[in-house]
């Protein structure tokens, strides 16, 4: 952080009545602990969904350390700070462009490349005529109406381009389409209040005017970067719910089966996530399949764990080639002795389960498999 001398040590300090100073300390604060959030999230969402919620981290908390020279900038200098708020946005703009490719890859729509640099080319526009017209570099009034131009340029590309077109796929989950909506709503209104400001401030330059504008600014990257990362953290944590019948089922087998449906109900999520994990760390020569079957695989190891645990099992409506991909997975990866993976990078590694109930577990695996559909 910067330093500055005072003639009175209070004046290094928050004042109670200086609230344009308050609302940076609360923002800054704000952000820090929105970083802790997404980022202690991502490890609760499926596999598909983790790079989504680390980049709305880096959002917030790009925006937490500007906030901070922000903070003292207008303590010390009593002037906005407009070359740390640009250097913020021009970070924390693209990253959040870069959400809605990723919540659409993530739903497997069919977006391409140019879709993400479409919105790049449409940030850069919108920042570095604002920035042009805000500090003096240009007319102020011809950096506005180019600003508005590369944002109208976004608003096209989110409301009628190629983002557009693949959130109304067939394909895209409804929980994607509403976290679509929502990050929607906010770029279009809530972005509408930096050129409102950009305008006021060129009309009125009084102190009281830059004290009303940067705590207005101030809100506004609150609700647009915090509240825009929640629409993403929303979508992810709708789409990586499982189902309530693996907390509610109950155990009434016995023996080996009783310890192979415990073990798969306490696992369940990290067995479908391992699953259908297309990037594995390890192991890396099993097969696989994509991260949008994991309805279709947990579907297949519930009527696993139903028969295994002693209730009423179900006709399995998954498809052939998930369950026999998940059955030939689940064969290869089970351990049922502690030297198994002797000579190999996971060598020491505990069995997942006794012998008796990894063989009674690979049986019902594979009669479910026999009986998915072709």
């Amino acid at each position: 952080m910067s330093s500055f001398t005072v003639d009175k040590p209070e004046k290094a300090f928050l004042s109670e009545s200086d609230f344009t100073a308050v609302s940076f300390w609360i923002i800054s604060i704000a952000m820090i602990a929105a970083t802790v959030f997404f980022y202690a999230e991502a490890a609760t969402v499926r596999c598909h969904w983790k790079t989504s919620l680390h980049v709305g981290g880096l959002v917030t908390l790009v925006a937490a350390v500007h906030y901070m020279y922000m903070r003292e900038y207008w303590v010390a200098v009593g002037r906005s700070p407009i070359v740390y708020r640009y250097i913020d946005w021009s970070i924390t703009v693209p990253l959040q462009m870069i959400e809605f490719n990723l919540i659409l890859k993530a739903a497997n729509a069919p977006i391409s490349a140019a879709g993400f640099w479409k919105l790049l080319i449409g940030t850069v526009l919108m920042l570095a005529f604002g920035y042009a017209g805000e500090s003096g570099a240009l007319n102020a009034w011809i950096g506005f109406g180019l600003g508005m131009c590369g944002w109208g340029f976004i608003l096209f590309e989110i409301f009628a381009g190629e983002s557009a077109k693949a959130s109304a796929g067939g394909n895209v989950t409804a929980a994607v389409q509403q976290s679509y909506s929502n990050m929607r709503i906010i770029v279009s209104c809530g972005w509408a209040i930096y050129p409102l400001g950009y305008f006021v401030g060129q009309m009125n330059k009084t102190a009281s005017a830059a004290e009303a504008l940067n705590v207005v600014y101030n809100i506004a990257d609150f609700v647009n970067k915090i509240a825009f990362v929640l629409a993403c953290w929303s979508c992810a944590k709708s789409d990586s719910s499982f189902s309530e019948e693996w907390e509610n089922m109950a155990i009434k087998s016995q023996g080996a089966k009783a310890e192979a449906a415990a073990k798969l109900i306490g696992n369940h999520s990290r067995v479908i996530n391992d699953i259908c994990n297309r990037a594995p760390i390890s192991q890396g020569q099993l097969t696989r399949l994509s991260a949008d079957k994991m309805g279709d695989v947990e579907q297949m190891l519930l009527e696993v764990a139903r028969r295994l645990s002693g209730n009423a099992g179900r006709s399995p409506r998954v498809s052939a080639e998930v369950c026999n991909t998940t059955a030939a997975y689940l064969t290869q990866r089970t351990q049922s002795a502690d030297n198994q993976c002797d000579g190999t990078p996971h060598q020491g590694r505990k069995a997942d389960m006794s012998k008796d109930a990894a063989a009674v577990f690979l049986a019902t695996v594979k009669a479910v498999a026999s009986e998915c559909s072709a």
